[in-house]
């Protein structure tokens, strides 16, 4: 996998910057590009690899919402969590101390060593992210190096 470097506020040093690696995506997958290369090993034709993918992502989100821990064999665990407002007595606690929703995927432990033998690369590309975000995903701003 490739990264870049993005330059950040330093917070412990106002008017001072570091540099950061941060990931490079190459591109990105569509369900049919995802479809078109499962059908490649195994029975199954591009269609119906699409509607199964399909389907999948239309039913997740009604599981999630219904509090399942959807466990995809041995692709992982996907669950929904969320962060709220702490209150000093429990019966104070209420839905709207609900803060932030997220899904949380837990892959398989074969996943996870896989992913631990990822080589990376450094792509000449510097970002510069806003002083007000510190998001690593930040696309904009890119200049060459």
């Amino acid at each position: 996998m490739n990264f870049k470097i993005t330059k950040r506020p330093n917070p412990r040093a106002k008017g001072s910057y570091l540099f950061h690696a941060s990931p490079f995506y190459s591109d990105e997958l569509t369900i049919l590009d995802l479809a078109k290369d499962i059908s490649d090993g195994c029975t199954l034709n591009v269609t119906d690899v699409e509607a199964v993918l399909s389907s999948l992502v239309r039913k997740l989100p009604l599981f999630l919402k219904k509090g399942f821990i959807v466990q995809l064999g041995s692709f992982g665990r996907i669950r929904l969590s969320f962060s709220a407002k702490g209150k000093e007595k429990a019966s104070d606690v209420e839905a709207a101390d609900i803060l932030r929703k997220r899904i949380v995927l837990v892959p398989c432990s074969e996943i996870r060593k896989e992913i631990e033998s990822t080589a990376f690369s450094k792509v000449n590309v510097v970002t510069e992210s806003s002083l007000e975000s510190s998001s690593e995903e930040t696309d904009e701003n890119e200049v060459s190096a």
